[in-house]
């Protein structure tokens, strides 16, 4: 067997043998050398992977970038060395691969006795920069990358390689005992705190009784983990234990995250799962066994005996069935939801009197009263039917400003609410005027679909439509105060403005320069490139003159980079002032579509004549009282 070190030489396996009176050569010597280096290098190959041992990190200085001093290993088993940072310059803009290679040179030429040579071989790490990654990656070891852009270096720690110790064959045997000398103890404070330690340590206890600790110390948040299968699995921090997908993969609804197996081989297999969205599950795995991967349902609940049972959640399969000599009493501090499940038979069922808050008896002609809460909630419409109308209010002995709900006469159709009345909503229902005919009076109000305005029926000229946030309208106009008139004058007067509109998602920057020489440069604000389209900028530019001043006709270029230039059209070195104007599209949002279909999504059409706009008949149950 050949064993090769150093470009992969065959490693020297006879030394010199020195005596007195021997008569040495340079190869001699030159043996000895390589026969000791072979070694070293042969034992650092065997024990440490290639990569960076210490330093050597990469930071950008300008347009270059700076090696710090360190030391690494290469394939060979070479020790790299950087005594001293270095700076580099890339070629050019473009992503470059910072390498570091082991290089060593002849040097130190001298004359003796008729002889000339160099007397010392000069080792060196060699620091290169390369557009593609290193064909001998060993050999060439990478400390990162670095992207130069307009003569700017940003440092990317992409592919940096890191040595580290390795045992090809046997075992790693550290010593016995419960202090920081003994097992495996790993570097104090790597976050730069004070105190924090991890370890794992094995001893005898006493006798034969043995312990194996592995353990971090010295913050609660510090944490220990088993990581499998792409996911922290079981972490102990915080003094608790923790199962699951911890750090890892996203968990689904529905989806079984941590179980406790229980094997009996066999007699039987059980499991306690814990399943997202459903809670624990205690089940029999006798067929199998424990795993997370069964669905729902699909195994047989294992029965649990218990002789008291305080639980927040019952849950049957196949019914529950409470039987009790005595009083059954059902107490909840939050309140109790009795709730039928999707596709089961059957309503809540209750024999004899119902007390909501108290002692309340059902009579013919049906009441429900409860001097606590009372929800009604459920997919189907509730409907609220009754010849006198239906008033939901405080019930006290006077009136509250808020926190009822007024809605008089009829006025649900389309599953939409009218009010023709008043509606408060945690605001006092007086904060609507006098002259108002109805309304929805509350501090904030969202809006899912739409909002319309117009008359009964349509059609409805004003609309803003909640998905897209367009307002739909022939004109937006805006009322303001008049600049002449008193705001007190009972006969003053009103401006009415209206909004400019266009083709286009467009904003405008204006301002003031001035020439130098007949040219000048503006400069726009650092977000206009990030917030406008390329396409379609203009500039506008109204020469200014003080007094008889002279001007010159203007002219600008496009707009590139955040700035435009201007220069007179005849080329005078005028220094007069100018204003100017910068239109442009906003890059963040679409092509605004200026023509679309009268039939449109939201789009507000009258009433076809005739319609009734009155909500369907209410179903046979429940009957108006």
């Amino acid at each position: 067997m050949t064993i090769n070190w150093k470009n992969d030489v065959p490693l020297p396996m006879a030394r010199p043998r020195y005596y007195d009176h021997q008569y040495l050569r340079a190869a001699d010597l030159a043996q000895a050398v390589d026969y000791l280096l072979s070694r070293q290098h042969l034992t650092a190959r065997l024990r440490q992977p290639v990569g960076v041992v210490s330093g050597l990190e990469l930071s950008a200085t300008g347009g270059d970038v700076t090696v710090a001093e360190g030391a690494a290993v290469d394939a060979d088993g070479l020790l790299v060395v950087v005594p001293a940072s270095r700076r580099v310059s890339p070629p050019g803009d473009g992503t470059f691969h910072v390498t570091l290679r082991y290089s060593e040179t002849l040097t130190d030429r001298r004359d003796e006795g008729g002889v000339a040579a160099e007397t010392r071989w000069t080792e060196e790490g060699r620091v290169e920069l390369t557009t593609a990654p290193p064909a001998d990656p060993g050999r060439a070891i990478v400390l990162g990358r670095v992207v130069r852009s307009q003569g700017v270096v940003t440092v990317q720690t992409t592919g940096r390689l890191v040595a580290g110790l390795r045992v090809p064959v046997g075992a790693i045997v550290p010593s016995v005992g419960d202090s920081p000398l003994a097992g495996i103890q790993f570097p104090s404070n790597p976050g730069g705190g004070v105190g924090d330690e991890a370890f794992i340590r094995y001893w005898a206890a006493a006798g034969e009784n043995t312990v194996l600790r592995i353990g971090n110390n010295n913050d609660p948040d510090d944490a220990i983990t088993f990581h499998q299968a792409g996911a922290d699995r079981l972490r102990i921090s915080q003094s608790m234990l923790h199962l699951g997908s911890l750090d890892g993969t996203v968990v689904q609804a529905d989806q079984v995250v941590a179980g406790l197996g229980f094997w009996g081989p066999g007699v039987q297999h059980g499991q306690l799962s814990f399943r997202a969205g459903r809670g624990f599950e205690l089940v029999d795995r006798s067929s199998d066994t424990p795993s997370l991967g069964y669905p729902l349902h699909s195994r047989p609940y294992a029965d649990l005996e218990v002789q008291e049972l305080r639980a927040a959640r019952l849950r049957g399969r196949g019914g529950l069935g409470l039987v009790s000599d005595g009083q059954v009493a059902v107490r909840a501090g939050a309140g109790l939801t009795v709730v039928k499940e999707t596709g089961a038979s059957g309503n809540l069922t209750v024999q004899g009197a119902l007390g909501v808050g108290g002692t309340v008896n059902l009579p013919a002609s049906g009441y429900l009263a409860g001097a606590g809460r009372l929800h009604l909630s459920g997919p189907e419409r509730l409907y609220l039917l009754n010849t006198q109308g239906v008033y939901v209010g405080h019930g006290g002995s006077s009136e509250p400003d808020a926190g009822c709900l007024w809605v008089e006469k009829r006025g649900l159709f389309g599953g939409d609410l009218q009010v023709n009345g008043r509606l408060g909503v945690k605001t006092s229902p007086n904060s609507i005027p006098d002259w108002s005919g109805g309304g929805v009076s509350t501090f904030d109000l969202f809006v899912s679909g739409a909002m319309y305005a117009g008359p009964a029926g349509g059609p409805y000229p004003i609309s803003l439509e909640a998905a897209t946030g367009k307002i739909v309208g022939r004109t937006k106009q805006f009322v303001i105060d008049h600049p002449l008139d008193d705001p007190a004058d009972p006969d003053r007067r009103l401006l009415v403005h209206a909004a400019l509109e266009g083709p286009e998602n467009g904003v405008y920057y204006r301002g003031e320069g001035r020439l130098v020489d007949g040219t000048a440069t503006v400069d726009l604000p650092e977000y206009f490139e990030a917030l406008t389209r390329l396409e379609g900028r203009t500039v506008q530019l109204t020469p200014v003159f003080d007094d008889d001043e002279p001007v010159s006709p203007l002219a600008a270029s496009r707009v590139t980079a955040g700035e435009f230039r201007v220069r007179t059209v005849d080329g005078s070195k005028a220094s007069h002032a100018f204003y100017w104007q910068v239109s442009a599209i906003r890059a963040d949002l679409d092509p605004l579509v200026t023509e679309v279909p009268a039939a449109a999504p939201h789009t507000v059409r009258p009433a076809p004549a005739g319609t009734d706009p009155t909500p369907d008949p209410a179903p046979a149950t429940p009957t108006a009282a």
